[in-house]
């Protein structure tokens, strides 16, 4: 019988590798297959399988003392993870959302606009949670707003001046 190839080898096995690293369940039988091949094969390596499966040496190595550790394969399943819990409540967000839609002089902030340093402080005086302005300016974001500056206008300048000086103006002047 003919031996069968592949034809864009590098191609197939970044889709394939793409799809592990998406899937929680194709993980978990990528990594069976791993303890699969070294339980089969005894001259098997972490760097062998490691290799041949796109993974490293270490994580092979893992896998491996945490099924001798646990007597069970459930251990190689993609565990939820938590991360930080938020500072501020969704009750909380959407309060904020309401007040960042009135001038601040109505919350009792003396500023003209909002930024990040007016909402800061009024979080710190309304919920007495301590936020920094760069992660203030990232919630106008989060929220929904965008940073809209007003442009200065020059007193007294002259109209054909200003139209010939700006760069997206067609310059008629000779």
């Amino acid at each position: 019988m003919k031996k069968l190839s592949i034809v864009q080898k590098e191609r197939v096995e970044n889709l394939i590798l793409d799809y592990f690293k998406k899937n929680d369940e194709a993980k978990f039988i990528h990594r069976l297959h791993g303890i699969l091949l070294f339980l089969k094969d005894e001259k098997a390596t972490c760097d062998s399988v490691g290799l041949m499966f796109g993974n490293s040496p270490r994580t092979i190595s893992n896998w491996v003392k945490k099924v001798n550790e646990s007597s069970s394969l459930e251990v190689l399943r993609t565990q939820e993870r938590t991360g930080r819990k938020p500072r501020l409540t969704d009750v909380q967000l959407e309060e904020i959302k309401e007040v960042l839609q009135k001038p601040p002089e109505e919350s009792g902030v003396t500023s003209n606009i909002w930024d990040g340093k007016s909402l800061s402080y009024y979080i710190e005086k309304k919920y007495q949670i301590i936020l920094g302005v760069r992660r203030c300016q990232k919630m106008f974001h989060e929220l929904g707003f965008s940073l809209k500056r007003a442009r200065p206008i020059v007193a007294k300048g002259d109209e054909l001046k200003k139209e010939v000086f700006k760069k997206t103006s067609r310059k008629t002047t000779k």
